[in-house]
């Protein structure tokens, strides 16, 4: 299961990247993908958290992330990631609703709302991805993260603890963005280093939580615990680009 988590966050993440370089240079590609990946994730994220009724979730999960993504990518005169806060803000109202309309002899209400919440907030972080693909400049930006999180995640597939696994996985992230720096002159080394210990940061976090909650166990669950990480990264690097480039 582990080689199937790397395999389906590498495969999202080539759709991401290798989306911005088409050559028609237009953000309607990467908005596409990420708008898939959201899709994704929002089946998988409650399943993999064993939420109770997770339908409703995984519907609100898509529609808030969604909307957070196309409202940015067609913000005037430049993508933003100003919606992701109301956005946000009106699916947790929904969120809680969901779990009015189940009843109150429903079993788990509140467990579930934390998840929905959750998974709500990390999807609606992927639009940072569309926002990237969406300025010709920032592309490289989203490149180099790709391979920061590459890094960090072929360390955490090794059956290694916790204690040696999460080090050496931002170890790799960092010294993989300081060496991406080579591939565009506007993107210095410190930024680099930056971004690819955000990154790195990010993914071995979350790999230590899924070795905790003992991981995916089907192919479903796969997908939310593949592209939890790969999403918060997409608004980690607007970030990082937004105030170090």
């Amino acid at each position: 299961m582990r080689l199937k988590v790397l395999a389906t966050g590498t495969i999202g993440l080539a759709l991401l990247v290798g989306a911005g370089y088409l050559p028609n240079n237009s953000h309607w590609p990467v908005t596409a993908v990420t708008l898939l990946l959201l899709a994704a994730f929002a089946l998988g994220w409650p399943r993999l958290m064993r939420a109770s009724s997770p339908n409703p979730l995984s519907v609100v999960i898509f529609g808030i992330s969604a909307a957070a993504t196309l409202l940015g990518v067609m913000a005037d005169p430049l993508p933003t990631l100003a919606w992701v806060a109301p956005s946000v803000a009106a699916g947790v109202v929904l969120v809680f609703l969901t779990q009015l309309v189940r009843g109150t002899d429903a079993s788990k209400r509140l467990e579930s709302a934390a998840v929905g919440i959750t998974g709500m907030l990390v999807a609606s972080f992927g639009s940072g991805w569309a926002a990237l693909g969406a300025q010709e400049p920032w592309r490289a930006g989203a490149l180099m993260a790709g391979i920061s999180i590459l890094a960090a995640a072929a360390a955490g597939v090794l059956r290694l603890p916790d204690r040696i696994a999460f080090p050496l996985g931002f170890v790799l992230a960092v010294l993989a963005g300081g060496a991406a720096s080579l591939l565009h002159p506007r993107i210095e080394l410190v930024p680099a280093l930056v971004l690819g210990a955000a990154c790195g940061l990010v993914v071995v976090g979350f790999r230590a939580m899924l070795v905790s909650l003992g991981g995916p166990r089907s192919t479903v669950q796969a997908l939310g615990a593949a592209l939890a990480p790969l999403l918060v990264c997409g608004s980690v690097t607007w970030y990082v680009l937004l105030i170090l480039v």
